[in-house]
């Protein structure tokens, strides 16, 4: 997809009644048709006002919340440097909390053998394995042997104005502040880190992402590793951000209008539908994420391709299909999506009704959909979409085939912006996943607001119970 193509998809994706992601879906003809003989569903909330304070106001201000204290720290310093190959383009500020730590236990245990043994890249930020065994973090054997200068080695937690420095392996940006040891697993660090860069750097729009380990609806760590929880695991404090709190503090920052996640498996209904009042968009991976996470690069070079017309769409686009050129000429399978937090409350309210006659269908055939749905690393998360294709085909039921369809429309109407996925394995990756565990039911769930306000725990309940 050339970057011109762009802007013209995600605008006839905001103004034409076709599903707004129809461009990836073209070898998906069976989803195509169930959505194709649904109703339309219902308009989108408009954006939030921009914030000004009279200080010198650009169209956007990304915020990049760089969690490097953990056995992610070298990748703060890669992840930065494919930041100042392209820089901000005139009219978008860059600014970053980037923390960063000379070694802690990592997140997670290590691959037998070491990271390197494991296929692919290290996850970013991998699923915890409870059956790896012990090891060094991976932070440990990159880099070796390179040449290092002030710029690159340290530790601590720095705010930084990324500017353009070309193909330099130093760091040239703006360092701002020095602000020591700070607790980057506490929502409140996330929460004042996104109010002083509004007030420093007002812009018309603002994009925030949250980059780190990342375990999608999860609101408790494991006994061993408390730290992995939601996002933005601080192993120097043994703190992570749960989804709640991750919402909580985009509202405590006045809201953004993208939220993304550089990390694992955070594009989950339950947690989109936590930041319903608090991000427009939200961009994230259904799966876990290659070591190397975003390429910046590319998506920096998106920006700055479309500058004269960066609306919030085209620029949660940049994002989705930046990350899909970083990964497409490569072996590694990969998923990124953006989605509308507008049209969750209805597909929540839809799903609820399709709850309802889905309880009353055989638990047999409701559980081998389940089964058969397209599982990610971590999360007991599923692909929404693909579970729901599979039920209409197997139920004989023809309420709930009417119903299915119903709410696959408002899905990719209302919800789903753009979806790009690399790789023959996430063929059937639709955009957005869903709690669909296979064993047991996490009490912890009943935490979230997708759980208290609707009915998808009391199905994952009906489905677990023995």
């Amino acid at each position: 997809m050339t970057i011109d193509k762009i802007g013209r998809i995600v605008l006839a994706s905001a103004f034409m009644a076709a599903p707004a992601a129809a461009q990836d879906l073209g070898g998906l003809p069976q989803v195509k048709e169930i959505v194709g003989n649904a109703r339309a569903a219902a308009g989108e909330a408009p954006a939030p006002a921009a914030v000004s304070d009279g200080r010198t106001v650009k169209d956007w201000t990304i915020m990049v919340f760089m969690n490097g204290k953990n056995n992610l720290s070298n990748y703060v310093i890669e992840d930065m440097n494919e930041m100042e190959k392209y820089g901000a383009p005139e009219n978008v500020n860059i600014v970053t909390e980037a923390g960063r730590t000379a070694y802690t236990q990592p997140s997670y245990p290590s691959y037998p053998g070491g990271y390197d043994d494991y296929p692919g890249v290290v996850p970013h930020p991998g699923w915890p394995n409870p059956y790896w065994g012990g090891g060094l973090p991976p932070m440990l054997g990159r880099g070796e042997g390179s040449a290092k200068d002030a710029s690159t080695d340290w530790t601590g937690v720095r705010r930084y104005l990324v500017t353009k420095d070309g193909d330099n392996s130093a760091l040239s940006s703006q360092m701002l502040q020095d602000i020591g040891s700070v607790d980057m697993g506490d929502w409140n660090q996330l929460a004042e880190y996104g109010k002083w860069v509004k007030q420093n750097y007002p812009a018309r729009h603002y994009m925030l992402i949250v980059w780190n380990h990342g375990s999608g609806w999860e609101m408790k760590g494991l006994n061993l590793m408390p730290v992995v929880k939601g996002i933005s695991y601080d192993d120097e404090t043994g703190h992570g951000i749960n989804p709640v709190d991750l919402a909580r503090a985009l509202r405590a920052m006045g809201g953004v209008d993208i939220y993304a996640s550089d990390a694992c498996l955070m594009q989950m209904a339950e947690v989109v539908y936590e930041m319903r009042d608090a991000a427009t968009l939200v961009v994230g991976s259904e799966e876990t994420e290659p070591g190397a996470g975003w390429g910046y690069d590319q998506f920096l070079s998106r920006v700055e391709s479309n500058k004269a017309n960066l609306t919030p769409e085209v620029m949660a686009a940049a994002a989705v299909q930046g990350y899909k050129a970083t990964y497409a000429s490569t072996s590694q399978a990969t998923t990124q999506s953006a989605v509308r937090t507008s049209g969750m409350a209805e597909l929540r309210r839809q799903l609820d009704q399709w709850v309802e006659l889905a309880m009353k269908e055989d638990k047999a055939s409701v559980a081998a959909a389940r089964d058969e749905a397209l599982s990610f690393e971590g999360a007991g998360s599923r692909d929404l979409t693909d579970f729901l294709q599979l039920v209409h085909g197997k139920t004989k039921s023809k309420a709930l085939k009417t119903k299915t369809a119903q709410v696959m429309k408002q899905f990719y109407d209302k919800v789903l912006l753009d979806n790009g996925t690399t790789g023959d394995k996430f063929k059937k990756a639709y955009g957005m996943g869903v709690y669909l565990p296979s064993w047991s039911f996490d009490d912890s769930y009943g935490k979230l607001a997708w759980s208290a306000d609707g009915k998808w725990d009391e199905l994952m309940q009906w489905l677990t119970a023995k």
